[in-house]
C-alpha cells in the first residue's frame, strides 16, 4: 500500500447535487464538499430568498449552479433532473437529499393536508429525486454518491410526530432497498440520521417552548445540541472514496442519544 491516506477524500472536480441547501444542515453539507473542490447544484424552493449558502460558495473557486424546483410536484422533479443532467449537461457523481419539514401534531389532530405535506417532500420527493438521478448515473457507468438525510426520528419515535418520523422510517428503508439494488454500479447509497440540531427549522420550537432547549440538552450525553457544521466531516466522507465499501448505513449523528 502507498499514497497519502488524505486522498481518499478528495472529490475535487466531482459535482454534487444537494437538495435543501440553503442553509442549516443541507447548507453545511454543500459547504463541506464545495471546500473540498466539489462543484454544487442546487436545487431550491422556488423563489426562495436565501442566499447565506449560495454567498458563502461564490467565495469558492467552483462552479454553483441553482434550480428551482416544487418537491411536492413529481412532475417537476423530473424535469428538473432532466434539465439539470440531459438539458445542460451537469454530470452528477454526489446527490444530497436533504430538504424536508416538519411539524407537531397528535395522531387525531393531523388532517390530510399536514399529512400529505410532510409525505411528499420528506418521503416521495426523496424517492423520486434518487430514481431520476440514479437512473442517469447508471447509465453513465461510474458509479456514485448517494446521502439522504433522514431523522433520529425514524428510528426512535416519540410524541405528536406521527407523520414526520413515519416518512422518514420510510427514508431509512428507502436507503437500504436502493443500497441493496444499486451496489452492483458501484453507487453507495447512505444516511445521515440527525438527532435535534439548531437549525432554523427547529428554532421555534425551543423558542415558542420554555425549557425545552434544556430538557434536550440534558438528554444528550455530549451535553449541546449540533450545529449544521457537526454535519461536514461525516457529509466528505460518505460522499468521497473514503467510503466506497460501505452502503445501506443509517448514520445517527445525535451526541449519543440514540445509544441511552
Amino acid at each position: 500500500m502507498s499514497g497519502n491516506v488524505l486522498n481518499l477524500f478528495r472529490i475535487g472536480g466531482k459535482t454534487a447535487l444537494i437538495t435543501g441547501a440553503n442553509g442549516g444542515i443541507g447548507g453545511a453539507m454543500a459547504e463541506a464538499l464545495a471546500e473540498t473542490g466539489a462543484n454544487i447544484v442546487i436545487i431550491q424552493i422556488p423563489g426562495d430568498p436565501s442566499t447565506s449558502t449560495k454567498e458563502s460558495l461564490a467565495k469558492l473557486p467552483i462552479k454553483v449552479s441553482v434550480y428551482d424546483c416544487d418537491l411536492v410536484d413529481e412532475a417537476a422533479i423530473k424535469q428538473t433532473v432532466a434539465d439539470i443532467i440531459d438539458r445542460d449537461g451537469h454530470a452528477i457523481d454526489i446527490l444530497i437529499n436533504c430538504a424536508g419539514v416538519s411539524g407537531h401534531k397528535s395522531i387525531l389532530e393531523v388532517d390530510d393536508a399536514f399529512r400529505h405535506k410532510i409525505f411528499n417532500i420528506n418521503m416521495n420527493a426523496t424517492y423520486v429525486m434518487t430514481q431520476e438521478v440514479g437512473r442517469r448515473m447508471i447509465a453513465r457507468g461510474k458509479g456514485g454518491k448517494i446521502l439522504n438525510v433522514s431523522s433520529l426520528a425514524g428510528m426512535i419515535a416519540g410524541q405528536n410526530i406521527s407523520v414526520y418520523a413515519g416518512t422518514k422510517g420510510a427514508v431509512n428503508q428507502f436507503t437500504s432497498a436502493f443500497a441493496n439494488e444499486w451496489a452492483q454500479y458501484g453507487i453507495t447509497v447512505n444516511c445521515l440520521c440527525p438527532g435535534y440540531a439548531l437549525t432554523p427549522m427547529t428554532r421555534g420550537y425551543f423558542e415558542n417552548e420554555p425549557g425545552f432547549k434544556e430538557y434536550i440538552t440534558s438528554r444528550t450525553p455530549m451535553g449541546r445540541w449540533a450545529v449544521p457544521e457537526d454535519f461536514k466531516g461525516i457529509t466528505l466522507f460518505f460522499c468521497s472514496p473514503a467510503s466506497d465499501y460501505i452502503t445501506g448505513i443509517r448514520m445517527p449523528v445525535d451526541g449519543g442519544v440514540h445509544g441511552k
